[in-house]
């Protein structure tokens, strides 16, 4: 088919055809707006029914257990649930005084050296840190020498302190030191 109309006239029916699409878009997208803010507001509401519904069934609850054998229950449960806390934090900083005597059993003794007595104590300055004294007997001062050395090799022990006279006699010696145990 041959179009004979003029090109203005073609024009005009072009501006005119792209005013509707533009009409029909524009009422498609106001439509669909709309549509948007209806299904909000109903979302809204609903929303707010069922706060309200909460809201009363808590306040029903809250009523219910406001009774005074709940509440003694309640206080009961708290003055547990304290003891029970302050029980927690007992052995959360508890030092284990058999791992300390695990860690000075693993120095390796020579044989004629005998432990008469040790001391530990919980150092006062630092926590994580017990102070530790060992007096015993040694046959000879190499011995004790070999165990001087054993210690000081213990990565866990710090502060090796040997008197001096631990050292006087060759045979036969009373000893005593103090250390350090750094506790993980």
């Amino acid at each position: 088919m041959i179009n004979l109309l003029p090109p203005q006239e073609k024009e005009e029916l072009l501006l005119e055809k792209s005013k509707k699409l533009a009409i029909i878009i524009g009422s498609m997208i106001l439509i669909s707006l709309c549509c948007l803010v209806l299904v909000l507001i109903s979302l809204k509401f609903y929303i707010l029914k069922e706060v309200f519904y909460q809201k009363t069934i808590l306040s029903n609850i809250e009523k219910q257990y406001q009774t005074p054998d709940s509440m003694q229950v309640k206080g009961i449960l708290q003055k547990y649930n304290k003891t029970f806390a302050s029980i927690d934090n007992f052995y959360k900083t508890e030092i284990y005084f058999s791992d300390i005597l695990k860690i000075i059993l693993e120095v390796q003794r020579p044989q004629d050296l005998y432990f008469t007595n040790i001391v530990m104590e919980k150092s006062k300055d630092k926590e994580n840190r017990v102070k530790v004294g060992i007096s015993g007997v040694s046959n000879t001062r190499d011995d004790l020498l070999v165990f001087k050395d054993n210690i000081n090799g213990n990565k866990k022990i710090e502060n090796v302190y040997f008197p001096p006279d631990s050292w006087i006699k060759q045979k036969d010696i009373n000893f005593s030191l103090t250390f350090e145990i750094n506790i993980p």
